[in-house]
């Protein structure tokens, strides 16, 4: 187990990396962190589930500019991990499936506040280069920037850890405590999910002739989903 959380914490700092401090490739989304997740801790399906659903939740929330918006990839990286060692063990049922999505949320927003705690520390770090410059110290600049780079991914791989850890601890502990009745009644919100994400969608949508294409593609996904999960 320890190299598969050295691996997640590896692959965490990638993809923080990616999500605002350097290339930006869409490393960091939740459907290709989750994926990586479910790989690394042993069922790549099952992380892909959950990848699915957050990202549909959070498609229309990304971090342009100075917006913070909450943390899709520590939410995967919980999520994903967590299905995948659930899936192993207890198994993945729908009660399961929607109260790791549901706990994600939360951590998604744990993820928000360390991600504005990183950036005031950012900010520091470029004003101290702001005024080395005035000082005539060139060389700061190349500093400033490793010390960024150096934060956002220590940091990325500080979150990974956590959460990964938080994500294989409720599939091994909190999970099994949960009775079929109380993973019946986590299941009743399941279809929600999805057409919380396709709202979400929607509301930055302003094209209205693209309506009847949007709701036609949300219905596909939202049936898809209800199918593959009720049939697996």
């Amino acid at each position: 187990m320890v190299w598969r959380f050295l691996l997640a914490i590896l692959l965490g700092g990638v993809c923080y990396l990616d999500r605002t401090a350097a290339c930006q490739l869409m490393l960091h989304r939740p459907l290709v962190v989750a994926t990586l997740m479910g790989a690394v801790f042993g069922n790549m399906a099952a992380g892909t589930q959950v990848g699915v659903v957050l990202e549909l939740i959070y498609l229309a929330r990304l971090p342009v500019g100075a917006s913070i918006p909450p943390d899709d990839t520590g939410a995967a990286v919980f999520g994903g991990s967590a299905a995948a060692v659930a899936a192993s063990s207890i198994g993945l049922d729908a009660g399961s499936f929607t109260a790791l999505l549901l706990l994600s949320v939360f951590v998604a927003e744990a993820g928000k506040a360390a991600d504005r705690a990183v950036r005031k520390v950012n900010v520091r770090i470029a004003r101290i280069t702001a005024e080395s410059v005035d000082r005539g110290d060139i060389q700061s600049v190349e500093h400033g920037l490793l010390a960024g780079v150096t934060l956002f991914i220590v940091s990325g791989m500080v979150l990974a850890l956590v959460f990964s850890v938080a994500g294989v601890a409720v599939a091994k502990e909190l999970l099994p405590r949960f009775g079929p009745a109380s993973r019946g009644n986590f299941a009743i919100l399941l279809p929600a999910l999805p057409l919380l994400g396709a709202a979400s969608v929607y509301s930055c949508s302003r094209t209205e002739r693209t309506a009847a294409v949007f709701f036609l593609t949300m219905a596909a996904v939202f049936g898809g989903t209800v199918l593959f999960r009720w049939s697996a």
